[in-house]
């Protein structure tokens, strides 16, 4: 049986879907067009929806100067391009999630966080 994400949020919301909600803030690498940052995006939500998960929200937040020089799959970054997630998804699905973000190299840095119900 499948649902339309409406009536998926309406289950949610009362109570009968028990997934937890869950916020990834991504640190892109920067490049001087956002076709791979789109790329990055839509492969996420394609393993999110496959999975059974529901986007909630995505924000891109542009790209920032990064605090600190970041090292990640043996490149040197100084500015990133920040985009920030919100989506349900069962514990299972957040593991290949972040499996997928930390194998893709245009990935520098990611945080995951659960909200609480």
């Amino acid at each position: 049986m499948s649902y339309d994400a409406i009536s998926i949020i309406a289950c949610f919301f009362q109570g009968q879907i028990k997934m937890p909600l869950y916020n990834i803030l991504c640190v892109a690498a920067h490049y001087p067009e956002i076709a791979p940052i789109r790329e990055l995006l839509k492969t996420t939500t394609q393993i999110i929806n496959n999975g059974g998960g529901l986007i909630k929200n995505v924000d891109y937040w542009g790209t920032q100067t990064l605090p600190n020089k970041m090292i990640r799959h043996q490149q040197i970054y100084d500015k990133g391009d920040y985009v920030h997630m919100s989506f349900l998804a069962s514990p299972p699905l957040l593991k290949n999630v972040n499996n997928l973000l930390k194998l893709d190299p245009r990935v520098i840095r990611w945080q995951t966080t659960k909200e609480k119900m």
